[in-house]
């Protein structure tokens, strides 16, 4: 609200005071909190070892908790424009997620359900919607205000409200950026028949054409049609050494190539290498442009504090949750999105959420947990073979034109 010049000039002198005092203290501020951590120490030494340990492996969980939450829910809806207005719900949902795959959680399932930890969500929300906006200002640094690009979502409306729109969005980008790069659409050679927005121009674009397979790490030649449609990202990781998951960088090293396989050429392989890399490029440079398009702090109004000024001029975020994602990382993003959508425009899948993973695709009710793996062989290597065996098999139509935002 509009104050007048003398509530300014008193609030002013107020918030100077206040400065000037927790200056002052300062220090002893901090030699106080070492004590409490000392004496903290100390008496923590007393209980008994197996339950110190228990008890530190489930601060470790909940913390794990708060930043999946944070990094693979909360933050792809702040990117669309949206923040989610019950992360204190969210943070409950996605522990109670966790008690069911980790043993050490089994408490938090008993403990959120018990009082005071229901007490804040039995209210009707208010400090929720605080919390869940001064953590999107903190750690993504949107506008304190509500406008048309920046508006609060329900955990109800998520799915649609942000993990559509965000594959919409990013398979949107990526073809514009196929279009700047002239790639061709995949239509009929006599233009009856435009190829429009399709998986498989992308899956051309970036694989290495038919009859031929890359070398190294990326091939599949014990794999069939059928093992492909149904490989793990483990099983994947073990023959392309991309890491999904983290358990199988040690088996990087590729089998021999069965005798009569034909050998890509060289210049083959560099040309779907460079393909790759200039469209990763060109991502990453779009997706700059679009961050950069954010206006620009405006200057502080006579009178204002620097504090003030941080907060009402847009100098955040203060604690950005992840560093800047690289070329390859923002192609393999885009590429499931686009798989993700060419699969709800053509077979029926449904945008969905999981409170740990984040934007999850579901096939016939079934959470799909392998296109990691498939994407990764095809933006790394070349290799679309096991993406394209995982298409068929799910009855996706990768020649339909998808809808685009």
């Amino acid at each position: 609200p509009d104050r007048g010049p003398l509530a300014r000039l008193v609030l002013g002198g107020t918030g100077r005071a206040a400065r000037l005092l927790l200056r002052a203290c300062r220090e002893e501020a901090a030699e106080m909190e070492r004590a409490v951590a000392a004496t903290s120490s100390e008496r923590a030494k007393t209980v008994d070892y197996g339950l110190r340990i228990a008890a530190q492996e489930q601060i470790g969980l909940a913390y794990a908790g708060w930043d999946r939450l944070l990094n693979r829910v909360a933050l792809p809806a702040w990117r669309t424009g949206r923040w989610p207005s019950r992360l204190d719900a969210g943070v409950v949902a996605a522990l109670t997620e966790l008690s069911r795959r980790d043993r050490l959680a089994d408490d938090f399932t008993t403990r959120l359900g018990e009082r005071p930890a229901c007490d804040l969500l039995e209210e009707p929300g208010t400090v929720d919607e605080a919390t869940s906006l001064l953590a999107a200002r903190l750690f993504h640094g949107e506008p304190a205000g509500r406008g048309p690009e920046w508006l609060p979502v329900d955990w109800e409306e998520y799915a649609d409200e942000v993990v559509d729109r965000t594959w919409r969005t990013e398979a949107a980008r990526l073809h514009r950026i196929l279009d700047e790069l002239g790639v061709p659409d995949g239509g009929r050679p006599d233009g009856a028949e435009p190829g429009g927005a399709t998986l498989d121009r992308v899956l051309e674009h970036l694989a290495v054409p038919a009859g031929t397979a890359p070398a190294g790490p990326g091939h599949l030649p014990e794999l069939t049609e059928e093992e492909l449609a149904t490989a793990s990202d483990d099983e994947l990781a073990l023959r392309t050494g991309v890491d999904i998951g983290g358990g199988a960088q040690a088996a990087r090293s590729a089998r021999p190539r069965p005798a009569g396989v034909p050998q890509p050429g060289g210049e083959v392989r560099r040309q779907v290498a460079e393909r790759a890399e200039q469209l990763a490029s060109a991502l990453a440079a779009e997706v700059a442009r679009e961050e950069a398009g954010v206006p620009a702090v405006a200057p502080a109004p006579v009178g204002q504090g620097a504090d003030e000024t941080l907060w009402a001029g847009g100098r955040l975020p203060l604690c950005p949750l992840q560093p800047p994602r690289t070329g390859r990382e923002l192609l393999a993003e885009h590429v499931v999105a686009m798989v993700c959508c060419s699969a709800m425009d053509t077979a029926g899948a449904q945008p969905g959420l999981d409170w740990l993973d984040g934007p999850v695709l579901l096939v016939r009710g079934r959470r799909v947990a392998d296109l990691g793996g498939r994407v990764a062989g095809l933006v790394e290597h070349g290799d679309g073979a096991a993406l394209r065996a995982w298409v068929q098999g799910n009855g996706v139509r990768s020649d339909k034109p998808v809808r685009l935002v």
